[in-house]
């Protein structure tokens, strides 16, 4: 099960013991007696306002909506599912009753979140994917880097922070998921993966290309279309979410393709739109999949522009494209005919399958 962006509970197939698998090592459980815990709960339960604290916390089950909301009166606000009964957990020290917190679930482990654990692996062995660096000849360069904060962390706040700190520049922030697209110098990961307010850092995944390999035989469209069914998409609004807008003039659209950005006229997009919606005006061969739904067309863009180029793909535009999609203009399906074209690049294979930042982004947007 995986439920964010840079941890999976795994169960052994060849122990008993359970175990975590972060990205960058395992870490069997280890369970706790519950003086222990008391004792650790009360300990930071001294520190006042002086700050919260986030950890793992780990319960003999999952917790229900009412012993979530039980713990958060408490202090303990649950956040980020771990799967099999493991959280993250923010606790404000302030309001922190331990006795309570201890009568809410059975406890069974409790421990702070260590740096390496929120690091993908190629940043913790020092492997700078190349495309993530605006500049290669420096001894230390600037990686572009997807930092995921804490949800109960003040973005704007981060951002003042990554900047003082850490010599970030911020390119956007992907409010969705409490992520910050930054270019930092190297050096400095290890230092901000010990900030309490860092969830997970992540390099920036190649950036985006245009694909489409669709067609209406795989499909069985024509099926679709034919009587007894006749489903033609009448009705229906898709955003095509491509390399740029799509010609709304073209003949197969017919008032039916609306262009919502500037992010330039793609061949692509209206290919890809035509694949979606086309009426097959200028060829009956080349009949989209649902010649009759209604079409809101985006284009991914890097926010502000790159001076250096676009070599990394920046997730924010994909969440303010769908934010207005989905509540502006009532789209229910999107068609995404992109990719990173990683192993064509010659880039590391597993980045394929890898669940990441923009992965994570894409399960919030779905559950709206």
């Amino acid at each position: 099960m995986i439920s964010t962006a840079f941890c999976t509970l795994t169960l052994s197939l060849v122990a008993s013991t359970p175990f975590y698998t972060f990205q960058t090592e395992t870490v069997p459980h280890q369970d706790m007696n519950r003086a222990v815990i008391a004792a650790e709960l009360m300990n930071l339960s001294t520190l006042g306002d002086q700050g919260g604290i986030h950890l793992l916390a780990r319960f003999e089950k999952p917790l229900s909506n009412e012993a979530r909301e039980a713990f958060a009166t408490d202090g303990m606000t649950i956040q980020n599912a771990l799967g099999q009964g493991t959280y993250i957990v923010h606790l404000d020290t302030a309001r922190l009753n331990p006795k309570n917190v201890m009568a809410h679930a059975n406890i069974k482990e409790i421990r702070p979140l260590e740096p390496m654990w929120k690091l993908h692996h190629s940043l913790a062995e020092g492997k700078i994917p190349h495309w993530t660096m605006p500049e290669t000849k420096h001894t230390d360069p600037v990686v572009a880097v997807y930092v995921m904060f804490h949800s109960d962390i003040d973005l704007k706040e981060a951002a003042t922070q990554l900047q003082f700190h850490y010599g970030a520049k911020i390119r956007s922030e992907v409010e969705v998921i409490n992520t910050i697209v930054v270019e930092l110098p190297f050096s400095n990961i290890d230092f901000l993966a010990e900030e309490d307010s860092v969830l997970y850092i992540e390099p920036a995944l190649p950036k985006f290309s245009e694909l489409n390999d669709s067609n209406r035989n795989l499909t069985q469209a024509n099926q679709a279309q034919a009587p007894p069914y006749g489903l033609d998409g009448e009705g229906v609004v898709v955003m095509v979410y491509d390399g740029g807008y799509a010609l709304s003039s073209h003949q197969d659209f017919n008032g039916r393709l609306t262009v919502r950005d500037s992010a330039g006229l793609s061949n692509h997009a209206t290919h890809v739109s035509g694949t979606v919606g086309g009426s097959g005006a200028g060829n009956a061969k080349y009949t989209g999949m649902a010649p009759a739904v209604t079409i809101e067309s985006y284009g991914f863009e890097q926010e502000g522009g790159l001076e250096e180029g676009f070599l990394y793909t920046d997730p924010g535009d994909l969440a303010e494209d769908y934010g207005d999609a989905i509540n502006n203009h009532g789209a229910v399906l999107a068609n995404n005919s992109i990719g990173t074209n990683t192993s064509w690049n010659g880039f590391p294979c597993e980045w394929t399958g890898n669940y990441g930042i923009t992965s994570n982004l894409i399960d919030s947007v779905v559950r709206g």
